[in-house]
């Protein structure tokens, strides 16, 4: 698929966007971009392009990273709901699932960090189906719509970061479904998750880092690094999220999207008071998960040389 029609956008289109938005106008605006984007990075690049903040921005690389995982999602907000009390690692989760009468399952438990869990009307749910006979946590993943019986979401103070981005906590009572997600629940989904979310995330905020840049007039070489960084992202997002050399290509991308962050500091002297306080509130996300990353590296890496020696 051609990223022509993306790259005229992104250095194209009028470089404006809303001040503020309701969730409403986001995921409006969210929508036409990506009809207008069917590939998923571009639709993720171009929705960053036009979104008024860094929170909403990631929100929208986030949705369309869930609708890559599963293009089963209906039209409407979605949220992936990993996190319990006890973290996010596959040994925490203890929301269950057992067998319904009616040959559906009955799930029962607790999401303590939801991102758009307040606003979703489908949720991607990672449950127990009890341990494997070496004692591993076997995982499922159930699609949940929020208006079923026993879902009850409650929206959790704004972070001091990303404020913009609501987040929520999911109780499960009881909750009555007709099937779950084919797979395991961990390395079909919330594995690869991390590497789709990171490239369509990274999409999204180099859009919107684009935009910021020709409104304020950053130098031609710094919109160059830009664009050419989506179309890096772009070309390993139709690969196989779970390859060890997608993995090392992606660290390697991540990589000089750090250093053009760097490149970026005098700049935001030029940029409007506003967004460049922002930037500086919100640029500590791009951190977050830094730890994950560098074991998925190394893992990578591993794979790699183990392959060689072969």
């Amino acid at each position: 698929m051609d990223c022509a029609p993306l790259l005229q956008h992104l250095l194209t289109t009028a470089a404006t966007a809303p001040a503020r938005e309701t969730t409403a106008e986001f995921w409006d605006r969210h929508c036409e971009a990506a009809r207008r984007f069917p590939h998923p990075v571009d639709a993720a690049a171009a929705a960053g392009f036009g979104a008024g903040s860094v929170g909403l921005a990631f929100g929208s690389g986030y949705q369309v990273a869930l609708r890559v995982l599963d293009p089963g999602l209906g039209e409407g907000i979605a949220a992936m709901c990993v996190t319990e009390a006890g973290g996010g690692h596959p040994r925490a989760i203890t929301t269950s699932i057992r067998p319904a009468d009616d040959g559906g399952w009955v799930l029962s438990g607790t999401k303590t960090f939801v991102t758009f869990g307040p606003e979703a009307s489908e949720l991607l749910v990672a449950v127990s189906a009890g341990a494997s006979p070496e004692g591993r946590n076997l995982l499922r993943v159930a699609r949940v719509r929020v208006d079923q019986p026993g879902v009850t979401v409650t929206a959790r103070p704004p972070l001091p970061m990303v404020p913009e981005l609501p987040h929520g906590e999911v109780e499960l009572d009881e909750v009555h479904i007709a099937d779950l997600l084919d797979g395991d629940g961990y390395s079909r989904y919330i594995k690869p998750f991390r590497t789709i979310e990171d490239i369509h995330v990274t999409a999204a905020l180099l859009g919107w880092l684009l935009r910021v840049g020709r409104q304020s007039g950053w130098p031609r070489e710094i919109q160059q690094q830009l664009v050419a960084t989506v179309v890096t992202l772009r070309a390993m997002s139709d690969s196989d999220p779970a390859s060890p050399a997608v993995h090392i290509a992606l660290a390697g991308a991540l990589d000089s999207f750090a250093r053009l962050v760097e490149q970026l500091e005098p700049l935001w002297a030029d940029a409007d008071r506003g967004v460049a306080a922002m930037w500086q509130r919100d640029k500590a996300l791009l951190g977050i998960a830094g730890r994950a990353r560098s074991a998925r590296l190394d893992t990578a890496w591993a794979a790699i040389i183990a392959a060689r020696s072969q």
